[in-house]
This record gives C-alpha cells, sequence and structure tokens, in this order.
C-alpha cells in the first residue's frame, strides 16, 4: 500500500483530530435515546423495551447510507461529506426531540443516514496520510470517536435530563452538532485535495459487498465481526436499562457505568491500536478482545444487586474494554487487506456486515430479554462470540496462506 501523503512532518494528526470529533457527535446521537429509553418511551405510550426497534431503525439507515455512499465520498471533498453527516445526526436528534412517534422514527434513520458513510469518509482520508505501520493507531484514536459519543452519552445525557427532560437532552445533542459544523468549516476546503474523480460516479449498491465477498481473507474477518457488534450495542443499548430495571441503580449511575465502559473502550482503543502491528499482529489482538468480550458478557450475566457499586463499574469497564476496543484495529486491518485504491468501497462493504449485525443484535437482544430475562441473552451473546474466534483464526490462516 502505497501513502500519499501531503507535505508535513505528520500530515495524519490533523485529520484524525477532525474526524474523531466529528464522529464523536454523531456517536452520541446514536448512544443518547437508549440512556434516555427509560424515562422517554412511557412518554410517548411505548415500552422501555421498545427501545431495541430504535436501533434497528439507524442501522437499517446506515447499512444503505454507507454502501450507497463509499463510492461517492471518495469523488467529493470527504470533509464536507463528513461535514453534511454531522448535520444528519443535528436534524435526527430535533426530530427524536419531537416526542412524536413517526418523527422520532424519521430522526433515528436521520442519524443512521449520518453513521453509515462516515467510515467510509474517514477512511478514504486516514489511509492516504498514514504511514502502514501507524494505520492500526491512527484508525483506533479515530474510532475512539465512536466511544467518546458513548461516554458523552452516560455521563452528560442524564445530567441533563436531571436539570431539565429527556427532551431538552436531546436537543442539546443536536445543539453540540451544530456547533461542530461551524468549528470544521474552518479547515474543510483544505481536503478538497482528497477528492477522486477517478471514483466511478455511477452508485452500485451491491458492489461494496460482493467486493469483500469475493476476497476470502475479506470476507471471514466481516463475518468475524458481527459478534463482536452484537455484544458492543447489547452493552450500549441495553446496559443501563438492566442497571436500573434488575440492579436498581439510578439512572444517573446507570448512566455513568456505561460512561466508564465507553471511556474503557477509548482508551483500549489506542492501547489496542498501538499493541496491533507493534508487538502483536491486528488478528491476534482481535482475538484476544473477543475473548474478553466473551467473559464480561458472562459476568454481566452474573451481576445481582448484592455486587459492590465499584465492582459493576470494573465489570462495565473489562466489558467496555473489549466490546467496545476493537474497532479501529478492525478496520486498519481491512484497509490493509485491501486492494489498491478500494479502501472506501472495501469499508463501506465491511459497514453493511457489521450494521446487520446491529440491525438484528439489538432487536434480537429485545425479544430474548422479553421472552427470557437479561441473564439469558448475555449468554447467548457470549455464545455467538465463539464465532468471531473461529472467523478470526480462519482468517489469520488465510492471510498467513497468502504470505507463504
Amino acid at each position: 500500500m502505497t501513502v500519499d501523503a501531503p507535505a508535513g512532518r505528520r500530515p495524519y494528526l490533523g485529520p484524525m483530530v477532525l474526524l474523531t470529533l466529528t464522529q464523536a457527535m454523531i456517536s452520541w446521537a446514536v448512544f443518547a435515546p437508549p440512556v434516555i429509553a427509560k424515562q422517554a418511551l412511557p412518554a410517548i405510550g411505548l415500552d422501555p423495551i421498545w427501545i431495541g426497534a430504535q436501533p434497528t431503525i439507524v442501522f437499517i439507515a446506515a447499512m444503505f447510507t454507507g454502501m450507497l455512499a463509499s463510492g461517492w465520498v471518495a469523488r467529493v471533498n470527504p470533509m464536507r461529506a463528513t461535514q453534511l453527516f454531522v448535520s444528519f445526526s443535528m436534524v435526527g436528534s430535533i426530530l427524536i426531540a419531537t416526542g412524536s412517534i413517526p418523527l422520532v422514527a424519521l430522526g433515528s434513520a436521520f442519524v443512521g443516514a449520518a453513521l453509515g458513510p462516515a467510515t467510509p469518509a474517514s477512511s478514504h482520508i486516514l489511509a492516504r496520510v498514514t504511514p502502514v505501520h501507524l494505520l492500526p493507531l491512527v484508525f483506533s484514536t479515530r474510532q475512539t470517536g465512536v466511544t467518546l459519543g458513548g461516554v458523552m452519552a452516560g455521563f452528560i445525557t442524564p445530567v441533563l435530563m436531571q436539570i431539565w427532560d429527556w427532551q431538552i437532552a436531546m436537543l442539546m445533542v443536536a445543539g453540540a452538532c451544530a456547533a461542530t459544523l461551524l468549528l470544521v468549516e474552518i479547515w474543510v476546503r483544505g481536503y478538497s485535495v482528497y477528492a477522486d474523480a477517478s471514483v466511478e460516479r455511477r452508485a452500485k449498491f451491491l458492489a461494496p459487498v460482493r467486493l469483500v465477498a469475493s476476497i476470502p481473507a475479506l470476507r471471514w474477518l466481516a463475518l468475524g465481526a458481527i459478534p463482536l457488534v452484537i455484544a458492543q450495542y447489547g452493552l450500549t443499548t441495553f446496559l443501563v436499562l438492566y442497571l436500573q430495571e434488575d440492579i436498581k441503580l439510578s439512572v444517573i449511575t446507570a448512566g455513568w457505568v456505561l460512561g466508564a465502559a465507553q471511556a474503557a473502550g477509548g482508551v483500549g482503543r489506542i492501547l489496542f491500536g498501538m499493541i496491533a502491528g507493534r508487538y502483536l499482529p491486528p488478528l491476534y489482538v482481535l482475538l484476544g478482545l473477543t475473548v474478553l468480550a466473551a467473559i464480561a458478557s458472562i459476568l454481566t450475566a452474573t451481576a445481582t444487586e448484592a455486587w459492590p457499586l465499584a465492582l459493576i463499574f470494573l465489570l462495565g469497564i473489562v466489558f467496555g474494554a473489549g466490546a467496545a476496543g476493537w474497532n479501529g484495529v478492525f478496520l486498519a486491518e481491512a484497509a490493509r487487506l485491501s486492494p489498491p485504491g478500494a479502501i472506501s468501497r472495501v469499508t463501506g462493504g465491511m459497514t453493511f456486515f457489521i450494521f446487520g449485525g446491529i440491525v438484528f443484535g439489538p432487536a434480537g437482544f429485545a425479544l430474548l430479554i422479553e421472552r427470557t430475562n437479561f441473564a439469558t441473552a448475555y449468554i447467548v451473546t457470549a455464545t455467538l462470540l465463539a464465532f468471531s474466534v473461529f472467523a478470526l483464526i480462519k482468517t489469520a490462516a488465510l492471510v498467513k496462506g497468502k504470505k507463504a
């Protein structure tokens, strides 16, 4: 892989910071609704367990827009495209704040439309300015924007709810997105150099998926990510509700546990990005995180009201590190295995698989909770992660065989 970095000693630093910030705003809009679910959904006439349907809407929209826009973001100024996606998050948060069920659904679709293409856009920029040996670290650092958004959802959103209400909390998310739009405007014109007019103009909906499926190592890597992302959203979508209903914590304390888990995932992404490629092969790092997420899922299922609060926070931190710390290493490995000039399309295809897991994961998780309980749902998640272990071992074998 070649790097066509512009002049400068570390040309990846500026885009990495901006893309981390924009991802954080989009992710805050994604993660805030599960935090407000117990208070918001009864107010609009729904049981809190219906929060499992909201990520389904978000990620169906993310699946389709991520695929359709993966080529487009490479043709245009990708930072301008990212700015557009942040504006979608702003509009979506405003619509969710209305409390009208149709508008909440529409707002969730807007948030998903922001989330889907954001990763291909950032990958297109970062892969062109980052040395190969730094890809895991830089991609992992950018992906901390996801967990930073989760930290804000966990720590800030409950406080905003206590001061005002859940609707004002969502409007504050929209306000933060608006402020980010203005900030990014200062630098956005400088990123027009990353527009690649050679990318085909016509959108080919299934082309990114076909590309990933045609390369065995990428195909197994994508399949291995699906249980991982189910575990991640079993954490981010249901943990606050679980801690309130089964462990009897307040919304603020439960939100802080989620915030601590997300913070652990963010710190973990940087740490694991530093380890991957320098000290251990990236696929080995992904295997270790998969095992950690499985153990944490089982331990979460065994938690009770008798557990000390410090132990619950520790469990959240371990769960966050495993279930939310893998994404950057995964995306860097996908970029490394991509054919020349196809990183944004491969990333778009990968996000289709990932978002597909999120579409069915929270809905299936909610159904399991309704039919059984939270503990069973977390045990099933741990069982699914065994397939990720198999898929990642298969990927490692294919990569090794290709090098031999």
